[in-house]
């Protein structure tokens, strides 16, 4: 229900910006900021929760310290690697966070298999190639804002004169890991096939036809966040493991010190010099953060996928 109803907002996003009124960028910059704010950052926010509730799931003890160093650890490697590597680092964002995509939007489907996970990767990479590639020329000033881009324009300019190939590509490989993964799972039953496919061909009709900004805020902060929102909710409530009201308060408080932590680190590299940049720091700081926050949750859909079998058996 709720995924129809995110369709339906999208859709009608898409009707105003085509059709009605443009959004100008003002308005769009101010609309993805807000959404970072309130569901952006927060539907991250739970991971302590989430990573306590996993240990619970799989009857292993839980330490809130080695969690807290885990977590940072691998916060900060991935910065690292972004800083000195940066072209392998945002590839390696970009296969991250397609995965997650793909992992969330999926989690319904048993994907533990090399064909799903295959299913999965192409799904997100997919979705990320239509609002970043198709949209190419709003990407590439974010990227020259930073010194690494402007080192590397050789490469930002093949992308930008071959995206259509490499989205092409990628188009062939969702679509080929797809009917493997339905040729390997015929037990699925044909109606789900159908709304999947018809509710994906809706989400990149809509990432297709509005600007850069906005496909990021309705994919990432709309569809994304809410799903993951209510998932993560779902799960945390079973067996009544922990109340809304401590889970409103974990949320609350780690989007805070996220928010500081992100506007702090925009401070010191000149963050609020202009839009570009602006957004440029927004998604680096999502990019160091999907590194910890991507293992907790494929952990958590994993037990999810786990009980289900168990069910199911």
């Amino acid at each position: 229900m709720i995924k129809s109803v995110l369709l339906v907002l999208g859709l009608l996003l898409l009707l105003v910006q085509r059709y009605i009124i443009a959004i100008d960028t003002n308005e769009q910059f101010f609309i993805f900021i807000v959404g970072i704010l309130l569901l952006g950052v927060p539907h991250g926010a739970a991971d302590l929760l989430v990573a306590t509730r996993n240990a619970d799931s799989a009857e292993r003890m839980f330490s809130k310290k080695y969690f807290l160093i885990d977590y940072l650890g691998r916060l900060l490697l991935f910065a690292g690697i972004l800083y000195i590597f940066p072209v392998a680092g945002n590839f390696l964002f970009i296969f991250f966070a397609a995965y997650h995509f793909g992992e969330t939007d999926l989690y319904q489907f048993k994907t533990n298999t090399l064909p799903g996970k295959l299913f999965v990767i192409s799904y997100g990479l997919l979705i990320l190639s239509v609002i970043l590639l198709h949209h190419f020329d709003d990407v590439k000033p974010i990227y020259q804002l930073f010194e690494s881009g402007k080192e590397n324009q050789g490469i930002i300019t093949w992308i930008s004169q071959n995206r259509y190939y490499i989205l092409s590509v990628i188009g062939i490989l969702f679509f080929t890991s797809t009917f493997i993964y339905f040729l390997k799972n015929r037990h699925l039953d044909n109606s789900d096939k159908g709304q999947f496919l018809v509710r994906f061909a809706f989400i990149l009709f809509i990432l297709f036809n509005i600007p850069m900004l906005l496909g990021f805020t309705f994919y990432f902060v709309v569809w994304h966040s809410l799903l993951s929102l209510n998932n993560i909710v779902s799960y945390l409530r079973k067996k009544n493991t922990f109340s809304y009201i401590a889970i409103a308060k974990q949320i609350f408080l780690y989007s805070i010190l996220a928010i500081a932590g992100i506007g702090l680190f925009g401070i010191t590299g000149f963050m609020f010099i202009n839009k570009n940049a602006v957004a440029g720091y927004i998604f680096l700081g999502l990019a160091v953060l999907t590194a910890p926050h991507m293992k907790i949750m494929y952990d958590m859909y994993d037990a999810i996928r786990q009980k289900k079998d168990t069910v199911l058996n």
